[in-house]
């Protein structure tokens, strides 16, 4: 399969920061029938990418890692970007690949299957403290490392930051929502919800395949659904975790904090809930869009 993918539509605007990298689209020339999962960070990015990876596979055994067969293509990740082309160059089937970017930082492309998965914010919050801990190089006053109470109202009030987007922000992950799903920018846009997702991971998998056009048999289902649980991709973590077994990880399998959904109930105080709902009501205005948002349910 080598059929280019035209463009119908540039790029809106461009998204950098301290590992986006607008300038590393270019690792990746889609193809007709190739699979780009946008989500924010601490969505299910990589759950997502490895249960589609599998299935283009046709297969559970993955031929090699998944940060290698699915890269997040505009990202700098120690990894040179003509050695992603031609790691990407070299997949003649349909590929799968990442991005953190909301869907006006990449053109539309014509037979490419864009998959957004989102998750309550302050899931999203709580995980990313866990990923920021488990870096062995230690930020200095990274917003993730305060005291919850400092770190939750930096998350919840500071704007997002033209010139760094990595920076994690509610701000920032709503954007994100309001380009990619609320724009309606994207045609044929398939959006999944963490919390959705977890309960029933073989349902999972068969939703991941039907929106994908993979036409997969029971057995395929069967395989990835059993090989993606939780304790068993966190077993493998080093095959699965960006940059797994380069040491960039305090633990890899730590990289798989919880898999779980309401992770932040109970953590938090009444006036920083309310500080919350407020800050997302401005955000996003529309109260169905903000209940989905929060607890997925389509």
């Amino acid at each position: 399969m080598d059929d280019p993918a035209s463009v119908l539509a540039p790029a809106g605007r461009e998204y950098r920061g301290s590992t986006t990298d607008p300038l590393r689209w270019t690792t990746w020339s889609p193809r007709k029938g190739d699979i780009l999962v946008c989500t924010p960070p601490k969505c299910g990015t990589t759950w997502t990418q490895t249960m589609l990876a599998m299935l283009v596979n046709g297969s559970a055994d993955l031929p090699d890692k998944v940060p290698v067969l699915s890269p997040w293509v505009d990202a700098d990740l120690g990894v040179s970007a003509d050695e992603v082309a031609t790691t990407l160059a070299a997949q003649k089937e349909r590929r799968v690949v990442k991005t953190h970017t909301p869907a006006d930082g990449f053109p539309i492309w014509e037979g490419v299957t864009v998959i957004a998965v989102y998750r309550h914010p302050l899931d999203v919050f709580f995980s990313l403290r866990k990923h920021e801990a488990n870096k062995r190089v230690v930020t200095p006053d990274h917003p993730m490392s305060l005291p919850v109470p400092d770190s939750i109202r930096r998350f919840i009030n500071d704007p997002v930051d033209p010139d760094d987007f990595d920076k994690d922000t509610l701000a920032s992950l709503t954007l994100h929502y309001s380009e990619t799903v609320l724009s309606g920018r994207y045609p044929n846009l398939d959006v999944f919800h963490y919390s959705d997702m977890l309960p029933d991971g073989h349902r999972t998998v068969q939703h991941l395949a039907k929106a994908a056009g993979i036409e997969a048999s029971a057995e395929l289902i069967d395989q990835v659904a059993a090989a993606t649980v939780f304790g068993a991709m966190k077993a493998r973590a080093v095959d699965y975790a960006p940059v797994g077994g380069t040491g960039y990880w305090k633990s890899d399998a730590g990289f798989f904090d919880s898999g779980s959904s309401g992770k932040w109930e109970g953590q938090l105080s009444p006036a920083e809930i309310d500080l919350f709902n407020t800050r997302l009501a401005e955000l996003v205005p529309d109260e169905k869009a903000r209940t989905w948002l929060l607890a997925g349910g389509s």
